[in-house]
C-alpha cells in the first residue's frame, strides 16, 4: 500500500506533463509580403490583439517572418509598406477541443501588396484579405474560403 502512495502521484505528474506537451500551445505562421507575385522588403507586419499594439517588426529582406501567436487569441496583422495602402488580415488561433496539433506548423502567409485592388469589391477596401483560423477536420490553420468568395469578385 504505501508503494501505491508513492508511485500513484510520480504516474500522475508524467500523465499530465506528457498531456500539457502534446497539445497545442503557439500557432507558428511564416509571413511574407509579395509585389507582383515576387517576395518583396522593406514592410513592416503589425501585430494587435484586443485592441493593443502587440508586436511591430520591419522586415529589410524578402524572407518570410515568423510569428509564434498564442492559442486562443484573436489577432489582426497590418502588413505595411510605403506607397501601397495596408492590408489587414484576421487570425483566430482558438484551438478546437481535442486537437492535439496542427498538421501544417507553421502555416505560410503571403500578402499581396499592389497599389490598386481589382479583384477585391470597391466597396469592401477597409475589409481584411483575409480570414485565418483553424479547422478541426484538416488540423490546419485555413484561410475562409466563404469569407473570400464574399469579398473577392
Amino acid at each position: 500500500m504505501a508503494f501505491l502512495q508513492k508511485i500513484l502521484p510520480i504516474t500522475f505528474l508524467l500523465l499530465t506533463s506528457f498531456h500539457l506537451k502534446s497539445q497545442v500551445r503557439v500557432v507558428e505562421i511564416n509571413a511574407s509580403a509579395l509585389v507582383d507575385d515576387k517576395a518583396t522588403n522593406n514592410y513592416s507586419i503589425v501585430i494587435f490583439s484586443d485592441g493593443e499594439k502587440k508586436d511591430s517588426i520591419y522586415n529589410k529582406k524578402t524572407k518570410a517572418i515568423n510569428l509564434s501567436l498564442d492559442v486562443n487569441t484573436l489577432y489582426s496583422i497590418v502588413f505595411k509598406k510605403e506607397s501601397y495602402p495596408d492590408k489587414l488580415v484576421i487570425v483566430n488561433t482558438k484551438i478546437p477541443s481535442g486537437l492535439m496539433e496542427l498538421v501544417e506548423d507553421p502555416f505560410e502567409l503571403q500578402v499581396e501588396l499592389t497599389p490598386n485592388t481589382t479583384t477585391l469589391k470597391k466597396d469592401l477596401y477597409d475589409y481584411p484579405v483575409a480570414i485565418l483560423q483553424v479547422v478541426r477536420k484538416v488540423k490546419s490553420l485555413m484561410a475562409s474560403e466563404a469569407y473570400h468568395k464574399f469579398t473577392h469578385n
